[in-house]
């Protein structure tokens, strides 16, 4: 039941019954008004808080939806391979994330080729795993309710390896950015360290920022999936049998993939970062100046 109120506006579907009677039916209550002042109140906190970083991250962010919206999902929907098409994707929507919000530099370059770089391992992982637990990528109703609308022309699978890899790169470029950012101070604050002092010293805080990241990744997921976690806990089935229907073992598998993701793409940045920053001059502001040493 929808709740309503008076003033509420509302969508009605017009139809006529056999015997010619005309009959209105609720279809849903009028959502516009409410979400286009959530979005203001996000913008404007986001500018006030981030200022010109946060004109440039709204304009990333947007980017990537349209990128999502007007290429991936038509492209998909065309029969173009998902996974193939998810990648591609994400490659565009990383460069906007990172060069459209911080600027081309050394920083954003680091941060990209780090990402990237774990974007791929995660995308094989993802393909490797679902084949080998099988998933069909029948496991939500939509899955199903897309098979139909495209006569069963749509690879599910492919969309359910693409959904993992799009999942991930919020957090992807967060990390890796955090990463690179860190190297380049740790050696803004002390010229003497070299690589190998540069990693370690950046990896400790690497540490820190993955629990912390995984702890929000997979928070993120259940919470999406929570009324699907309510509905299997009051099911009297063992809990071995639910974590191993397709639905369940898809959102296991979505988390820990994700999770493999992160940690992986810590070490890959701040070895690409330590080796950049270890053997320039980098002074402390945060676009950075580097000079090369012999």
């Amino acid at each position: 039941m929808v709740p309503l109120e008076a003033g509420d506006s509302i969508f009605l579907s017009h139809i006529r019954d056999i015997d010619g009677r005309e009959m209105y039916l609720l279809k849903d209550v009028d959502r516009g008004s409410g979400l286009i002042f959530l979005f203001l109140l996000f913008v404007a906190l986001l500018l006030l808080f981030a200022g010109w970083q946060g004109v440039r991250a709204l304009g990333s962010l947007m980017l990537s939806i349209l990128g999502i919206v007007f290429v991936l999902l038509p492209a998909i929907l065309a029969g173009y391979d998902p996974i193939l098409m998810s990648l591609l994707i994400s490659g565009v929507i990383l460069a906007f994330a990172l060069f459209g919000t911080h600027g081309f530099n050394a920083l954003s370059t680091i941060a990209y080729s780090g990402t990237v770089s774990a974007v791929l391992i995660t995308s094989v992982l993802a393909w490797w795993f679902v084949d080998m637990l099988r998933l069909s990528g029948y496991g939500s109703d939509a899955s199903v309710y897309l098979n139909f609308a495209t006569q069963g022309e749509l690879d599910l699978v492919g969309l359910l390896l693409g959904s993992i890899i799009i999942g991930v790169l919020g957090v992807l470029d967060d990390i890796s950015i955090t990463q690179a950012s860190v190297v380049q101070q740790l050696r803004a604050a002390n010229k003497s360290l070299n690589h190998f002092e540069l990693y370690h010293r950046a990896i400790k805080v690497g540490r820190d920022h993955v629990g912390s990241l995984v702890n929000t990744l997979a928070l993120a997921y259940v919470g999406a999936a929570l009324p699907l976690v309510l509905l299997f806990s009051t099911s009297n089935s063992p809990l071995y049998f639910t974590l191993n229907q397709e639905v369940i073992a898809a959102e296991l598998a979505r988390i820990l993939i994700g999770s493999i993701g992160l940690i992986l793409a810590v070490p890959f940045t701040t070895a690409v970062a330590a080796w950049w920053f270890g053997n320039r001059e980098v002074d402390n502001s945060h676009s950075g100046h580097y000079h090369h040493h012999h």
